[in-house]
């Protein structure tokens, strides 16, 4: 069985890759297509992060959080307040 806190440790690093996969497809994107290909990638990643947050949370509530970990939970956070924003 696997220990929860792993579970969650995965999570948030799958998250992560997810969001650099996504940002490098971003790049390659034709500039008349990106902002609309931003907000696709955007709702595409709102689960993702709002599990990895929770993640984050249960590993902050047994082990607390350290730098790195708090600053990935601060992006997590931002994107996913992007990706709520409604087009313009």
């Amino acid at each position: 069985m696997t220990h929860p806190l792993r579970g969650s440790d995965f999570r948030a690093e799958r998250v992560q890759s997810l969001i650099l996969e996504t940002v490098d497809s971003l790049m390659l994107c034709p500039a008349e297509r990106k902002e609309e290909a931003t907000r696709e990638a955007l709702a595409k990643l709102r689960p993702h992060l709002e599990v990895a947050l929770e993640a984050l949370e249960t590993i902050g509530r047994t082990r607390g959080l350290n730098d790195e970990v708090i600053a990935k939970r601060e992006a997590f956070m931002m994107l996913l307040d992007l990706a709520g924003q409604p087009a313009h």
